[in-house]
This record gives structure tokens, sequence and C-alpha cells, in this order.
């Protein structure tokens, strides 16, 4: 078994240019993840030709935001300053709690599924 040496991981904590070790949460996790769905639509749409150049932007932007997140934990304040600040941090008490929101996610998503499955069956 290796073990790295303080030396080593003092080096690689400071070219990441934070001096704690960051958590992988469950919210950056799933950043992550979402990231790299987000990856696959923007090359599916790429290599099939669907889509418009605009469209293609936004989710390569999309990709981006969450890859940031997804390795720092936050995002940059610059990206907060130009929304005009209406990004607002996790525990922010203004946020509405997971419990509301991820059910009607969930429906949502679900909702898709069946309308693509619906759409793929009957073409």
């Amino acid at each position: 078994m290796v073990t790295l040496g303080p030396r080593f991981r003092a080096a690689h904590v400071s070219s990441c240019g934070t001096k704690r070790r960051a958590q992988m949460t469950g919210k950056r996790l799933a950043a992550g993840i979402l990231a790299v769905l987000l990856a696959a639509l923007l090359a599916w749409s790429i290599v099939a030709g669907v889509g418009n150049l605009r469209t293609q932007i936004l989710i390569g932007i999309g990709v981006v935001l969450g890859l940031v997140y997804t390795c720092f934990g936050h995002l940059p304040e610059w990206i907060v300053d130009c929304s005009g600040l209406s990004i607002t941090d996790d525990d922010d008490p203004s946020n509405i709690p997971p419990r509301i929101y991820l059910p009607i996610l969930l429906g949502v998503i679900l909702l898709a599924l069946a309308a693509v499955a619906v759409a793929v069956f009957l073409l």
C-alpha cells in the first residue's frame, strides 16, 4: 500500500487553491453527474446535427458550470455577481427545501421519460 507524505498533500492542496480538503458532498456528486449527462447530450446534439448553435452553447455553459461547482464546491464570485446576485448559497434560508422541490423534479423527469417512451414507440 502506498501512502502519500505530507509534502505531497501540501503541494496538492496548495495547487488546488484551497487550504482545506473539500468533501465530496451529495450536491457536488449530483452536479458532477448532471455535468456528465449534459456533456453527453451536447456530444449527441453535435454528432447528430440536431438543435441549433445557441442551444449547444447553453448546454456547454451548463457543463462548464457543473464541472466548476463539482471541482470547487462553489461558483466563482464573478459568476454570482454577473447573475445579479440571484444565485444564492446552498444554506441560504430563502432556498426552497429539498423535500418540496425533489418530488416535483422527479415528477417532471418521469413525465419527460414517459413522453420520450411514447414518442419512440409510436414513431
